[in-house]
């Protein structure tokens, strides 16, 4: 039998609790399937309609089907259960069958909800930035699973092991010494007038928030780029800043020894353009 779940934490299969054969699900076993993470504040789940965008293309690379939109929209209202408080939401769809055997024997998605609390970070995350250090883990290169948000994500974890004190993320790299991502965000830098971003064709994976940041900048008039670059040039960066869906932007204020300035106005222009709310103890 499946153990309680903390009192903190609501989970849904298939619109139903959860029963005992999830324990056979191939996620567990092998990681099969994909998830999205997404906050919840006064009453409405941010950016659903990107999310689900980003879910129906890794479940493409995948094989899967996803859900109808209307079907994973009514389940993730009621997961949301009237909260006022800002809350997570992760949607796990992972594909249906038996866990033994690799070869997938079916299309067709489990899906998985879950409400979590919403974590609340520093409000000198947004205001002043964060520091950084560059993971010694790599990510291994495999075009095909390239930017999806699939659920093997073993390197991730041993990269967010052991940080030292005041360090909030890391960043990674490719077994070529490419930049990629960090741990949990993606990674942008202004230079010579345009906003970088890693290349994503080998690894990493392809946040909602970095494609919102790209269109936010495009809006802007700002030019974009996806480079393959080390992670040395972000020193020579004018402004830097990582993003996810929950934490929306947060400069960087350190790389390893190296000291950025002040969060620069470009990052303050999109912290304010995209609006997204700073989930804190000590709002500023």
């Amino acid at each position: 039998m499946i153990g309680d779940l903390p009192r903190d934490v609501v989970a849904l299969v298939n619109g139903a609790p959860p029963k005992a054969s999830v324990l056979l699900s191939r996620a567990l076993h092998y990681g099969d399937g994909v998830f999205r993470t997404l906050l919840r504040v006064d009453g409405r789940w941010l950016d659903f309609d990107r999310h689900y965008v980003k879910l129906v293309q890794d479940c493409r690379l995948l094989g899967l089907d996803p859900p109808h939109v209307g079907q994973l929209e009514a389940e993730l209202e009621s997961l949301g259960g009237g909260r006022t408080q800002p809350v997570v939401g992760k949607i796990i769809l992972a594909r249906s069958g038996a866990g033994r055997g690799y070869a997938p024997t079916s299309r067709q998605c489990e899906r998985i909800l879950l409400r979590y609390p919403a974590p609340r970070y520093p409000a000198s995350c947004w205001s002043e930035g964060v520091a950084v250090m560059t993971s010694p883990i790599a990510l291994g290169i495999q075009p095909l699973l390239a930017g999806a948000k699939h659920l093997n994500r073993l390197e991730n974890m041993l990269a967010a092991r052991g940080w030292p004190q005041g360090v909030q993320e890391a960043l990674m790299c490719d077994t070529q010494g490419l930049l990629i991502c960090g741990t949990r965000s993606n990674v942008f830098w202004l230079r010579d007038g345009r906003l970088l971003t890693p290349r994503l064709n080998g690894c990493g994976v392809a946040g909602m928030m970095r494609a919102k940041v790209l269109d936010a900048a495009r809006a802007l008039g700002l030019p974009t780029e996806q480079v393959a670059a080390a992670p040395g040039e972000l020193t020579q960066a004018a402004e830097a800043f990582l993003t996810n869906s929950l934490i929306g932007v947060w400069p960087l204020r350190r790389l390893d020894a190296h000291e950025f300035g002040p969060p620069g106005p470009l990052t303050l222009r999109l912290q304010a353009t995209l609006a997204q709310p700073m989930i804190s103890d000590n709002p500023p």
